[in-house]
């Protein structure tokens, strides 16, 4: 577990110092979201494939702080304000900045009410964390038709270009991965840990 944390703080540090330099304005928007969602899920597909000890480490996971960790979602806030702004496309920006806010908020009760102290969680519990997954597909599928006016779909000529720049540029190289992958690891923990029960 502490590696994991070292290996985030690592992660973040890196993604930060080259948002922060331009050095992701280089990329089209399209391509940041496409290979943040693309390299999280492969890597955590193969880690679990694998590795013995990454399994292992899934079954110490602690359901609570996978789940209170969507609270990264609330960085979506920023989209609805650069939507509001003129600065990203309404299309990809309300749709993201709201269900970035729905989860992050219901996380709190997702990891109160869904995952007992007894460590076996309810069903609800891998319904919400699927449709986190999903929502995350969304945004990334918005984000990528949003990208260019070649698509012929941005608003008024804006598009999600500017999420390749400092601070937006961290979604899709930082908090957008460490998300799905929270997600994975939850999904995958829940289920591997014991039998699933209803919500009373």
């Amino acid at each position: 577990m502490r590696l994991a944390r070292i290996f985030i703080l690592l992660w973040f540090l890196l993604a930060f110092t080259l948002s922060l330099t331009g050095w992701f304005e280089r990329f089209s928007s399209a391509t940041l979201f496409g290979f943040g969602a693309i390299a999280a899920a492969s890597a955590f597909t193969v880690l679990h494939w694998l590795s013995e000890r990454f399994r292992g480490f899934l079954q110490a996971c602690s359901l609570n702080l996978l789940t209170l960790g969507q609270v990264f979602r609330l960085y979506g806030v920023m989209a609805l304000v650069k939507s509001y702004q003129h600065v990203l496309p309404a299309l990809f920006a309300i749709p993201t900045g709201v269900m970035d806010v729905i989860f992050a908020i219901s996380s709190f009760y997702v990891a109160a009410r869904l995952v007992p102290s007894r460590g076996q969680p309810r069903a609800g519990f891998v319904v919400w964390h699927i449709l986190g997954i999903v929502g995350l597909g969304v945004s990334v599928i918005l984000a990528i038709l949003t990208s260019s006016s070649w698509w012929g779909i941005v608003d008024g000529g804006v598009t999600s270009q500017a999420m390749a720049r400092f601070p937006m540029s961290l979604v899709p190289t930082f908090v957008g991965p460490l998300v799905l992958v929270l997600h994975l690891l939850a999904l995958v923990a829940a289920l591997q840990s014991a039998p699933l029960t209803r919500v009373a």
